[in-house]
């Protein structure tokens, strides 16, 4: 390895960690896509395919969401 060099790094390979570090930020798929320069379709197979499936950070984010609109419809009524 040289300095100032990472090796086995590829511009692909950060933006798909960024596609995966956004969405865990809270963002959604037309943002990330935005951002990245991705399609719609690109950053959401992203997303499935590498990262969301094995992600427990983000199942725990998405069962908070559901817990709080849960709260939210409870107190309405």
């Amino acid at each position: 390895m040289r300095p100032g060099r990472i090796d086995d790094v590829t511009c692909d390979g950060i933006r798909g960690s960024a596609v995966t570090r956004l969405a865990l930020a809270g963002a959604s798929v037309p943002e990330i896509a935005s951002l990245t320069g991705h399609s719609l379709k690109d950053a959401e197979d992203i997303l499935q395919t590498h990262y969301l499936g094995r992600d427990v950070k983000l199942a725990e984010a998405a069962m908070r969401k559901r817990e709080r609109k849960e709260k939210r419809t409870k107190s309405v009524k």
